[in-house]
């Protein structure tokens, strides 16, 4: 928003049915980007303000001065595959996995250094809960195929760092650039229930420094809010010799506001998903219901410089869901995505389902 605004300017609103927008108003931060993408061994792009959904980044920014911080959860069930199956791929050459369940759970801050860039970071906890990999051997002559039981690994994952820049100034309509990176402060040397170190693929950490790009935007189409973004994360070469694949994620959002209609008489602020009013003397609760479509691709990975052709692969999300709003400035949102449809490769289980909770507020 223009830093030629006056005091007048900042509290001004524009009412759009029962959503409420203030000048230099934020969308409170979403954790952790954006949910993970689902197929991955680690997480994806993540990015600040998320739109009327959990998983899609909306264009707001935060005031200079204010900040944001918050609590994200993405739980993801994968396919269970037997171990047999995880053998026979493994007699193919495919070294496949699965575990029972992969969390990730991310604690983040964001803060407005000017009305227009907001700067953000998030560091993830990742668990993968009983994981078993495909394992081909060749013992007297004979080749043996069988599952090996790798056990849970769990550990502080990599950090990110997310700058985003509001290029435009208009209330009901906005777009931003984001640009940002991942460090590697996650670890690399977990060992399986046997003691060897395992791969860089299954670490908490990936050990590589990791650019992302992005752009956003959003805009109000009669009472529902209407977001899109995309976000590209570049895989630098990390532990073990290992460059893991590019990551990519695109959606959009569709929500739309219930609760009574906001005063116009008192200052607002940014707290919750979308502005509210300040909690006294008239601040209301409020819900949001929504609806996201996102997709996610992961590349091919490569390990001593040759790519693992079974690696990687693309899905399509379905993801509704629900946010409440506290007249304090505190959110609370969840939301059950289902795979409408995904391309998985063989070394990576199908998903069935991934629940997201996320808990933010203004600070």
């Amino acid at each position: 928003m223009p830093g030629t605004l006056n005091k007048e300017d900042e509290c001004r609103r524009v009412p759009f049915g029962r959503w409420t927008f203030k000048r230099r108003s934020f969308s409170l931060l979403a954790l952790g980007l954006m949910a993970t993408p689902a197929l991955a061994d680690h997480p994806g792009p993540t990015a600040l303000g998320a739109g009327g959904g959990l998983t899609v980044v909306g264009p707001d920014t935060l005031s200079a001065g204010k900040g944001a911080a918050g609590f994200r959860l993405t739980a993801t069930r994968p396919d269970q595959r037997s171990d047999a199956e995880l053998a026979a791929l493994a007699g193919r050459h495919v070294h496949a996995h699965n575990s029972d369940y992969n969390l990730n759970a991310s604690l983040g801050a964001a803060f407005g250094v000017t009305d227009r860039l907001t700067v953000s970071a998030d560091l993830p906890y990742v668990r993968r809960h009983d994981l078993r990999e495909g394992e081909h051997a060749h013992v007297a002559g004979q080749s043996v195929n069988a599952a090996a039981q790798l056990g849970t690994v769990d550990g502080i994952g990599d950090m990110n760092l997310i700058a985003k820049y509001r290029l435009t100034s208009g209330e009901s309509a906005g777009v931003a650039l984001l640009a940002g990176l991942k460090l590697p402060t996650g670890s690399t040397h977990k060992h399986s229930l046997e003691g060897e170190r395992l791969e860089t693929e299954h670490q908490p950490g990936t050990g590589s420094w990791d650019p992302i790009v992005g752009a956003a935007a959003g805009t109000m189409v009669g009472a529902f809010k209407l977001d899109a973004s995309a976000l590209y994360q570049f895989s630098g070469k990390g532990a073990q010799r290992t460059r893991l694949g590019d990551r990519a994620r695109a959606g959009i959002a569709v929500s739309r506001r219930f609760g009574p209609p906001e005063h116009h008489d008192e200052p607002a602020y940014g707290g919750g998903e979308h502005t509210h009013m300040a909690a006294a003397p008239h601040g209301h609760r409020s819900w949001d219901a929504f609806v996201e479509m996102s997709g996610e691709w992961e590349g091919r990975q490569r390990v001593d410089g040759e790519i693992e052709a079974a690696s990687g692969g693309k899905s399509l999300w379905l993801s509704p869901g629900a946010r409440f709003n506290s007249a304090g400035g505190l959110s609370v949102a969840a939301s059950v995505g289902v795979p409408a449809w995904q391309r998985i490769r063989a070394s990576h289980p199908d998903n069935r389902y991934r629940v997201l909770l996320s808990i933010s507020h203004a600070l």
